[in-house]
């Protein structure tokens, strides 16, 4: 990996906190090279972290995204300390199993979750994806916040909880709820209007304010969606197309999604 020191001046992003994120990669980038070893930052949105591997592909540098299981969306980033591989277990990640009693509690949701975690003084920098399971949560954590996290979140939303964690992502059943929809077509505005029951012209402001993405990269609403894409939305959930059927009587298009 070089060490110029033109890869420290480089700074091409505009928007304010891309900039600020993008200096403190840059950093753990200068540590990498200097300490020789493997650094990593926060974590990142997905379309930032896609954002900055790009950039640092382009500069030439030895880097890797991870989130702590296949197909996350907060994403670490990750400078190898020479030109070897990075590899995911090298990622200081942690997955923490958060559970709790149902029957005596309503059910808790992404929120709930987070807004707890945040609530012990954690940056949100130090928390990945938050996955609901049938008996509570899989919660991805920076490893040196998850035994801070273990021994302090004690209750979700005024339910009693308990975080133990897992050295690997843990082989649990995540909650999902498989639907069938019919849309107009497989435009992305028209999709997800249905999908999230919201009307053309809010689903379009999404898209346009760029709180849309499929696969983790920002959308225009005329991409058309195929099979396995990923669809989110910011703030209100995610989507899976799981499967195009044939056209309705009606000639619309009936399409299998599951809604996280």
């Amino acid at each position: 990996m070089s060490s110029d020191n033109h890869f420290f001046s480089e700074n091409p992003f505009r928007e304010t906190e891309d900039r600020l994120l993008f200096a403190k990669a840059l950093d753990r980038l200068k540590a990498a090279q200097y300490k020789n070893h493997a650094t990593f930052t926060d974590f990142m949105n997905p379309q930032r972290s896609a954002m900055f591997l790009q950039r640092f592909s382009k500069m030439g540098v030895n880097a890797q995204i991870y989130g702590g299981y296949k197909d996350a969306e907060r994403m670490m980033l990750g400078f190898a300390a020479d030109d070897g591989p990075l590899i995911y277990e090298t990622f200081p990640i942690t997955s923490l199993v958060i559970t709790y009693n149902g029957r005596f509690s309503r059910l808790l949701t992404h929120r709930d979750f987070l807004g707890a975690v945040l609530g012990l003084g954690l940056d949100r920098g130090k928390i990945g994806d938050i996955q609901l399971t049938k008996s509570g949560a899989v919660m991805y954590t920076a490893s040196e916040v998850a035994g801070f996290i273990t021994e302090n979140l004690l209750e979700v939303g005024r339910t009693s909880v308990v975080a133990k964690a897992h050295a690997e992502a843990p082989d649990l059943e995540t909650v999902g709820t498989q639907k069938r929809i019919t849309a107009a077509s497989l435009r992305l505005d028209a999709v997800i209007s249905t999908a999230f029951n919201l009307s053309r012209s809010k689903a379009t402001a999404l898209i346009e304010g760029e709180k849309v993405f499929v696969n983790w990269a920002i959308a225009k609403k005329t991409l058309l969606l195929s099979e396995d894409d990923i669809v989110t939305i910011r703030g209100t959930g995610r989507i899976k197309v799981d499967a195009i059927c044939s056209p309705t009587k009606k000639d619309r298009i009936a399409i299998m999604i599951t809604m996280y």
